[in-house]
């Protein structure tokens, strides 16, 4: 049974669609591999595995998470059925670095200042329905914080447009939201239904971070989360 953890389908979203200010694993790299197996092990040329942005076999594109999944730990992809037998007919693209921005944990306050902008996930709420009786499927109802931390007198200029601090935090808050409404159905069919909620909303200067502090709140459905595959 495999767990896809909510927040990594999440990280690997935002990674693939979001522009890093600071170019972190926006690095490009392609692999083609012979097909025949399930499990496709990646060798990033730089540092590691950000985020998927292409499958294909025989130049036909796969669907993420519904045809394969991603062990990021291990840097694999690996599909949920046996891939047609031929020699290099399968295609990966994905973005890699050797640091990041986007995690599914908190930004620590040792970090440096080039750890920075940084954007986190956490799980805040959420709720679940029994689809029928006994062993029916369960709905649940995901309640996503992501939050964006900024650092004061770090400028970056996006679009001919120069954005600092609490600027750029507004910025790449609204770049978040504009991701979900856009590109939706490439979260399906691991994830659904996509409500904001709200608007992005402006936390300030945080004293113990030392940063601008956004948060973006999203609500997403999925069924059996907890359970895997």
């Amino acid at each position: 049974m495999v767990f896809i953890s909510p927040k990594n389908i999440l990280v690997d979203f935002l990674r693939v669609k979001l522009t890093d200010p600071r170019e972190r694993a926006e690095d490009t790299n392609n692999e083609t591999f012979d097909g025949g197996g399930t499990e496709f092990s990646l060798t990033p040329t730089s540092g590691t595995l950000s985020g998927i942005t292409s499958v294909q076999i025989d130049s036909v594109e796969k669907t993420k998470w519904k045809d394969y999944y991603i062990d990021f730990q291990n840097q694999k992809v690996i599909f949920y059925s046996a891939t047609p037998s031929g020699t290099d007919n399968i295609s990966i693209t994905y973005k890699q670095g050797t640091t990041n921005w986007i995690y599914p944990d908190k930004a620590k306050k040792t970090l440096s200042r080039t750890a920075f902008p940084r954007i986190n996930l956490l799980v805040v709420g959420g709720s679940g329905e029994r689809l029928g009786q006994y062993n029916s499927d369960v709905e649940s109802v995901m309640h996503f914080q992501i939050d964006i931390w900024t650092k004061e007198n770090q400028t970056f200029t996006i679009d001919s447009i120069k954005y600092e601090g609490d600027k750029l935090a507004e910025y790449l808050a609204h770049q978040i939201m504009k991701s979900f409404r856009a590109y939706e159905n490439e979260l399906h069919p691991e994830l659904y239904n996509y409500t904001p909620i709200g608007i992005p909303r402006d936390l300030g200067f945080n004293q113990e971070m030392e940063c601008f502090h956004s948060i973006v709140e999203v609500e997403l459905k999925g069924i059996n989360v907890s359970e895997g595959e």
